[in-house]
């Protein structure tokens, strides 16, 4: 990337291009795209600084660097934009760009927050949850994530479920928890997709249980896939016993050498006269012996002596 000359964008280009033309300017190649997001964000267009910050923070048509990242979200945030007091609030709570300071993190979540903003109210109500920066307080959380659900937030929707399937307030609602997560799933988060198909599942809706279910897996990171797959694989119903060994799977495929041994020893301990299961279990055995995992470079010798 940075072997490349940038374009030379001068007010007057600012000025004069149409928003048509800069839309179109934008959605291009990444490394053109950021020039102009960069150009607007110095000239100080808090929506670009914004962008800008979210561009260093990915690598997006630059080097990656979280100090810049968080030096441009706090200009958006100094200027009043609540995506950009959000955006502040994250680098202090998961230390982008700097060391970690959930008093900070509070602040600009919380402004976030009484500005209106969904997700400042989330993150807001997570600090408040676990005591992180904040005192904890649940029934505080709890509002501020109720406030985030009643104007349609996907993941504040599920938390509000576990709150009536856990009881965290004292009060146990199943179906109030079955409606939350239903709406979460609906909505697009993967956690609550996860737990509205756990509920159709204990209701004997399977078969809306594996379509969820699914569809988590297929929207989920790679932390929560290794869940879904521990879970899932300990679970009675075999059919999403067979999500959990396609999040097992998906672990392999994406992660490290640790999930391409996990995967290489479930194989394996399912393959006792299954053939092709040992031959599979054995190929992802070698792959993480060459990720350097060290027990499965004592066991390969082993099971290719096997076949």
């Amino acid at each position: 990337m940075s072997s490349r000359s940038a374009p030379f964008i001068t007010p007057e280009h600012l000025n004069n291009i149409s928003a048509e033309e800069l839309k179109r300017r934008l959605a291009g190649d990444p490394f053109e795209a950021v020039q102009w997001i960069k150009a607007l964000a110095e000239r100080g267009e808090a929506e670009a600084q914004v962008l800008l910050g979210q561009a260093y923070l990915d690598g997006y048509g630059l080097e990656p660097d979280p100090r810049q990242a968080r030096i441009w979200f706090r200009k958006a945030a100094e200027a009043g934009h609540l995506l950009g007091m959000n955006m502040l609030g994250r680098a202090y709570d998961q230390g982008w760009g700097g060391p970690v300071d959930h008093a900070c993190a509070a602040y600009w979540f919380r402004t976030a927050a009484n500005q209106g903003l969904d997700w400042g109210m989330y993150n807001y109500g997570h600090l408040l949850l676990h005591g992180l920066g904040v005192e904890k307080n649940e029934r505080e959380a709890f509002d501020w994530y109720n406030k985030a659900a009643e104007l349609g937030h996907a993941k504040s929707l599920g938390v509000v479920g576990r709150f009536f399937e856990e009881g965290w307030l004292g009060e146990r609602d199943q179906e109030k928890a079955f409606d939350y997560y239903r709406r979460s799933a609906e909505a697009g988060d993967f956690r609550g997709q996860y737990n509205y198909a756990l509920m159709l599942s204990e209701r004997g809706q399977m078969e809306g249980a594996l379509q969820w279910m699914r569809e988590a897996l297929g929207n989920a990171h790679l932390a929560f896939t290794r869940t879904m797959a521990d879970n899932l694989l300990r679970h009675p119903h075999p059919v999403l016993y067979q999500v959990g060994m396609e999040a097992l799977h998906k672990c392999a495929l994406r992660g490290n050498a640790h999930d391409a041994y996990a995967y290489a020893k479930f194989l394996l301990a399912q393959g006792a006269g299954n053939i092709a299961n040992l031959s599979l279990g054995r190929w992802w055995l070698r792959c993480a012996a060459r990720q350097g995992h060290t027990q499965a470079q004592q066991e390969v010798d082993f099971h290719i002596s096997l076949s």
